[in-house]
């Protein structure tokens, strides 16, 4: 099982990669185009797609990964660093016939969460997620 979680995660991280070399491409050709043009050469703000980018790629991660259980290294990073952004490790299940329940693994042992907690959980989670993938995932190469 986790090997199909890491090869599915090498395939997504794959296919993420050839779709921001498409995208490089295209930005060099309206460079050149713009150029051509008489126009400026950039984007007036690049950032904007970016950050659209970002969305989507956390967004994928939270959804398909952190729920489901990956053992991927970059979802077990996410969840540490979550753990301590929450004061203890969190456990997502999915109870038979009802949603979504975080439980906290304290000293005490396991509990779920109060609803103020899960929410707090999973917005920590989400700007956690987003902060890797920011970082880690679409860093703008050196010699760009």
């Amino acid at each position: 099982m986790a090997e199909t979680s890491t090869t599915q995660m090498r395939i997504m991280l794959q296919s993420y990669e050839q779709q921001l070399l498409a995208a490089r491409r295209l930005a060099r050709f309206r460079v050149r185009r713009r150029l051509a043009e008489g126009q400026e050469p950039h984007d007036p703000d690049p950032s904007i797609k970016r950050r659209g980018y970002v969305e989507k790629v956390a967004q994928e991660l939270y959804d398909s990964l952190i729920f489901t259980g990956s053992d991927n290294p970059v979802v077990e990073e996410i969840r540490q660093e979550l753990g301590r952004a929450v004061g203890q490790d969190v456990q997502f299940t999915y109870p038979p016939g009802g949603r979504l329940r975080i439980v906290g693994k304290g000293p005490e042992g396991p509990r779920t969460l109060s609803e103020e907690e899960q929410l707090r959980t999973r917005h920590a989670l989400w700007r956690i997620t987003r902060q890797k993938v920011d970082q880690s995932m679409l860093e703008k190469p050196s010699g760009s």
